[in-house]
């Protein structure tokens, strides 16, 4: 029986070096005043915000006032009152996080102490249990330890943290302290059951399900029914599989196992399970010396359709259900069914990998480690290495009956040197490696990411060694509008587990976070824009792409989501279109842990997607049209030349492809007619379009169908050597709403080029999100295109939608809506 102590009342009080021991804070109440209301799971920053003590984090500046706080001691304290467990039974405090070290008080005694953030406390409080009914809780919270920001030396990292918080491109610096995870007492009697391993095989079509060592009755349930039942051994006939997302339901299985101890229930420890087989192959033409990316469950090979994902709030001890599971089903939504856990934050909460498990979303995790710009190579002491097995051999456990794991991996971006991955023979990641071998043999580990023999995606080192590109990062950063494009086309690697582009945020977290003076071109070099993702500002590359025309904050917003989009976009395309040779791609990022004015996200630190988000969305279909255009810019080329290609995971046949050279008025500069085609998993070529280059911009449009698939895919291109022609204000839109359904019509003009919709309400007090069904299209001239708004977890209020986008006579049309 599990007795939760957290979400209840507690207090929180600060103390300077070892004042606390002065003030006896194990003992009675003193000076209750000084206490302030605190929440538990939490974070000390998020108490001491809402208490007033410090300014709000989550704007401006701020958080350089507040990095004073993770120096000090704070004293968490609960007061509560529980019946005695009788006789037969034990008492167990659990601690399952505390973020990073300290001291654990009950009734003024010490029950010892807790070290490591992703270490678990257990102390048998049954004879202080049995002396009384009214109880005090004293968990005393050590400053943190001293670690490296992001630019620094691995090897100087002594603890097993999350590093993002000292300092990272897309987190500012305050690092995070508190009680993270849940408190509880857990009362059993003699016999206690640890993690439970489970363990499935399938034999002649049944699923055989083991728990190795538990001498106990395990009970496999079904909708409600139990389905199989025994000590270790289970047989499920004619099983429901877990698939991952896109592929099947991802049905899961209830399990109870059971501890006796003289005919009475000693322990119970219940978990949802999925019943599937997990393997790993080697991308096609891959030599011995590569890993094996590829992911294959249930025998189906899986093409990695992945994004990274980071702590979704630098107080992440915060709970934010709400919020997490709106991500993960935004990632869900877009096809993805891989997440690699970034080494540089978390191993995440119970709560995310069972959400995971729920959706089908395959989660690669990586321990909390990473590299440090100037060496990225951890310590290799005996001590440092000690503590790293010892804290694996609790993770490990804590994750593995979780149908939604499949990747174990070292850190991220250790390395000897410039570019050289590190791999098993580095001491900590041998004995990382052990450990998962060991407790988790069914999961692919890797020692870190990227594996190497070439850490970079880069053109020059493609072309020195195209079959050295195993699993390869970068760029982070959009590549011009010549360069791009070929970059991603001359790709030769298995996986690509980091790449990414950069853009400005949506504009409700600009007028949140950026002080309304600081509204204003240009960005880089002024200390607010600075603090606020100063690694990811590419004002420079968008005035570059538009001819240094971008006159204002909002053209810079609407121009850098336009490049962001376009450009992810085309990278993860060009990747899915060389499978099987490439197995997977996970673009950089996901989300961020705070609201960056510029960064690699395609989500908002409030939920609210990009145009970037929906762009890899299209890329992730299940069915693909495309083209190979090699640049952006076309000018100094006489004609344009664009091999044409599609793919579809599952057999389709007798499609149709309609392949046209727009120009940027609307009109047909080359139309292309391709019937009877049969594609598959693999890329198919389909035709070549062809035409004299335009003068100026003009737009690829794509359409393929088969019976019910019908799908289209735009490009924009020009043949002038930017793209300054999008800023000309010329087009015309009407805009109206019925229902949840957003009707958007071209009027008069040429090409809309880039469309936005997006939430215009105050992003403070305004419940849930705005999820429309597309941000970020091109609208040809006379056409009309219907988005659905959905709003989950709003409160059926009236809300107001943003359609605005580039080259509009009206920058702005506001909807009200609902």
């Amino acid at each position: 029986m599990r007795i939760p102590l957290d979400r209840a009342a507690w207090r929180v009080r600060g103390f300077l070096g070892d004042e606390w021991q002065h003030h006896r804070v194990w003992g009675s109440l003193r000076e209750p005043d000084a206490w302030m209301q605190a929440r538990v799971p939490g974070s000390v920053v998020d108490d001491l915000w809402n208490a007033g003590v410090v300014p709000d984090p989550y704007v401006g500046l701020n958080t350089r006032a507040i990095e004073w706080v993770p120096d000090r001691h704070w004293v968490y304290r609960h007061e509560f009152r529980m019946f005695p467990p009788t006789a037969d039974r034990r008492a167990w405090l659990c601690l399952d996080g505390v973020d990073h070290s300290g001291v654990v008080y009950l009734d003024g005694q010490e029950l010892g102490r807790v070290d490591g953030m992703f270490v678990a406390a257990r102390f048998d409080v049954t004879e202080l249990l049995l002396a009384s009914t009214d109880h005090v809780l004293v968990v005393v919270v050590e400053p943190v330890p001293v670690s490296e920001p992001q630019v620094g030396h691995t090897a100087k990292v002594r603890v097993h943290k999350s590093r993002m918080t000292y300092g990272w491109d897309f987190c500012p610096r305050l690092v995070h302290q508190g009680i993270w995870q849940s408190v509880y007492v857990e009362v059993t009697g003699p016999v206690v059951l640890g993690d439970i391993d489970v363990r499935t095989s399938f034999i002649d079509g049944d699923a055989v399900v083991t728990v190795p060592g538990a001498s106990a009755l395990a009970l496999l349930e079904a909708d409600g029914e139990v389905v199989a039942s025994g000590n270790q051994r289970l047989t499920v006939p004619d099983p429901r599989r877990w698939w991952p997302n896109g592929y099947g339901s991802p049905y899961l299985y209830h399990l109870v196992v059971t501890a006796y101890a003289d005919g009475t229930v000693s322990d119970r420890r219940e978990l949802d399970i999925g019943l599937r087989e997990l393997r790993f192959h080697r991308a096609e033409g891959a030599g011995e010396d590569a890993a094996p990316y590829g992911i294959e469950v249930n025998g189906q090979r899986i093409f990695g359709k992945g994004w990274n994902w980071v702590p979704i709030d630098l107080s992440y001890g915060v709970p934010r259900p709400d919020r997490l599971e709106h991500l993960l089903d935004l990632a869900a939504d877009a096809g993805v069914n891989l997440l690699r856990v970034w080494g540089g934050g978390l191993i995440e909460t119970p709560e995310f990998y069972a959400a995971c498990d729920r959706r089908g979303l395959l989660v690669w995790q990586e321990f909390a480690q990473s590299s440090s710009g100037i060496s990225s190579t951890p310590a290799d002491d005996d001590a440092f290495v000690s503590m790293m097995r010892a804290q694996a051999e609790q993770i490990v456990p804590r994750l593995r009956s979780h149908p939604s794991l499949a990747i174990w991996g070292g850190g991220n971006e250790l390395q000897a040197g410039e570019g050289e991955p590190l791999d098993d023979r580095t001491p900590v990641l041998a004995a990382l490696a052990d450990v998962v071998q060991r407790l988790d043999p069914e999961r692919l580990w890797l020692s870190t990411s990227p594996t190497g023999p070439a850490f970079l995606n880069r053109l020059d080192l493609i072309q020195q060694a195209p079959d050295d590109q195993h699993d390869v990062h970068g760029p982070w950063e959009h590549q011009g509008l010549r360069d791009h494009y070929a970059l991603y086309d001359a790709g030769t690697a298995h996986l690509l587990s980091e790449f990414g582009v950069e853009g400005l945020t949506m504009p409700r977290t600009l007028a949140q976070v950026v002080p309304e003076l600081e509204r204003r071109l240009p960005t880089r070099g002024r200390p607010v824009w600075d603090h606020l993702g100063r690694w990811w500002n590419n004002e420079s590359l968008v005035q570059a792409s538009f001819g240094g025309r971008v006159a204002d904050l909002t053209t810079m917003g609407l121009a850098s989501q336009f490049l962001q989009r376009d450009g992810l976009s085309y990278a993860v395309e060009a990747h899915r279109r060389r499978a099987p040779r490439c197995v997977g791609t996970l673009p950089w990022q996901f989300n961020e842990p705070y609201p960056n004015a510029w960064c690699t996200s395609a989500i908002t630190h409030a939920g609210e997607p990009k145009p970037a988000y929906f762009g890899v969305a299209a890329a992730y279909r299940p069915v693909l049209v495309g083209a190979i255009c090699s640049r952006q810019s076309w000018a100094g080329h006489p004609e344009v030349r664009l091999p044409l290609w599609a793919l579809s995971e599952r057999p389709l046949v007798d499609a149709t492809l309609t392949a046209r050279l727009v120009s940027y008025s609307g009109d047909d500069l080359a139309v292309l007619t391709v019937q009877d085609i049969s594609l598959g998993p693999v890329a198919a070529a389909v035709g070549e379009l062809r035409a004299p280059t335009p003068a100026g911009a003009f737009i690829v449009d794509l359409r393929l169908t088969a019976g019910e698939v019908d799908i289209t895919r735009r490009y924009l291109l020009s043949g002038a050597d930017d793209l300054s022609e999008l800023l000309d204000a010329q087009t015309t839109l009407d805009v109206s709403s019925h229902g949840s359904d957003l009707t958007i019509r071209h009027m008069a003009g040429p090409v809309a080029p880039f469309i936005r919709i997006r939430d215009d309400r105050p992003l403070r007090d305004s419940p849930g999100w705005l999820r429309p069904s597309d941000s970020g299209f091109i609208l040809l001239p006379g056409e009309e295109r219907v988005i659905t708004l959905d709003w989950p977890n709003a409160d059926g209020a009236e809300s107001w939608v943003a359609v605005d986008g580039l080259g509009l006579h009206s920058t702005e049309r506001l909807i009200r809506c609902r």
